[in-house]
């Protein structure tokens, strides 16, 4: 009976001591807010920039309209998501200008990428 409760109490320990190694780590990544507004950006120490994400979703052609889905928003040409234009759509990525300076976003570039096999 005694060595069962040394081993639970021994189990408690060693659970508290990686619940508090892991804790700082846990407790300092960013985690996305469901509420916050599209296109909202945080304030970070130090002066470090607030990269933006562009996620192209979707696309949809046809002949008299072209449309997309970036960062979970429907837009078309000219339009603007996250202080950048929109400047063509094509079958499988669209063109932006932001800042003076044009890109090109990929649709579902960032799951490509995570999922890609090497």
């Amino acid at each position: 009976m005694r060595g069962g409760l040394v081993f639970k109490v021994k189990l408690i320990i060693i659970n508290a001591l990686i619940l508090m190694a892991f804790t700082p780590i846990i407790s300092q990544a960013q985690l996305d807010d469901p509420t916050r507004p599209p296109g909202h950006r945080l304030a970070l120490p130090n002066g470090q920039k607030v990269v933006t994400r562009y996620v192209v979703s979707s696309v949809r052609l046809s002949a008299t309209r072209r449309s997309a889905i970036i960062n979970d928003r429907s837009v078309e040409i000219g339009d603007t998501v996250n202080g950048a234009r929109v400047i063509a759509i094509y079958p499988s990525s669209v063109k932006l200008k932001k800042q003076g300076k044009f890109f090109t976003i990929r649709i579902f570039s960032r799951i490509a990428k995570k999922n890609r096999v090497q």
